[in-house]
């Protein structure tokens, strides 16, 4: 196997379906990042417009939102910028949002684009359950670059995944500028094979009126 590693660069046909699974990544954050250019970039490139919608006939904004991010356990602490906007006189209510965090367990620093789909009713004070997913990418790697695979460090260590995940919190609206106040915890389930690199999140939120 170390002649087959000095030879070829893979160290096994796991490590090169590692590189394909990573190949059809970059082709879905390519196609994610093209579909919300198109829906959130404004009337220049709207989409809607070529079907003859108005969007304020189904939609409407409840505007963006930041939160801190934080997972003790997994020593995961980040940020996150959303936008939300419901579906007119329904509870179904749409997050678009991207964040950059620390993963401990990956020993990264990440960026990450996603979409959650919550059921939250217009009330002051409201409970919500909500699931979505995202793609992270590493902006940073803090591992050795001897580190030798292992159980403890896996050969995808610090690399980038989908994560599809579930949440419950509550949100009171404000009526000052602020807009919101937020506090929810969230459960994510990653691309990985190992599922001890699974996690929980907790969050505050804010609107950005401050």
């Amino acid at each position: 196997m170390q002649r087959l590693y000095a030879i070829t660069g893979i160290r096994s046909v796991k490590s090169w379906a590692n590189a394909e699974r990573m190949k059809f990544k970059w082709i879905m954050l390519c196609l994610t990042l093209l579909a919300g250019n198109f829906l959130l970039a404004g009337d220049r490139y709207d989409l809607w417009l070529d079907f003859d919608i108005e969007r304020e006939a189904y939609e409407e904004e409840a505007g963006p939102s930041f939160a801190l991010l934080a997972g003790p356990e997994d020593n995961l602490y980040g940020m996150h910028f959303g936008y939300g906007i419901w579906l007119k006189h329904t509870p179904i209510f749409g997050d678009y949002a991207i964040s950059i965090f620390r993963n401990g367990k990956e020993d990264a620093l990440y960026s990450g684009i996603g979409l959650t789909i919550r059921i939250m009713p217009h009330w002051k004070l409201v409970p919500f359950v909500g699931a979505g997913g995202a793609y992270n990418y590493p902006l940073y790697k803090s591992l050795p670059e001897t580190t030798i695979p292992s159980d403890e460090y896996p050969a995808d260590r610090g690399d980038s995944y989908w994560g599809g995940h579930i949440e419950t919190g509550v949100r009171l609206w404000l009526t000052n500028r602020i807009g919101l106040m937020e506090a929810a915890m969230r459960y994510v389930w990653t691309s990985f094979h190992e599922k001890d690199r699974d996690y929980w999140l907790f969050f505050i939120s804010t609107g950005t009126g401050f």
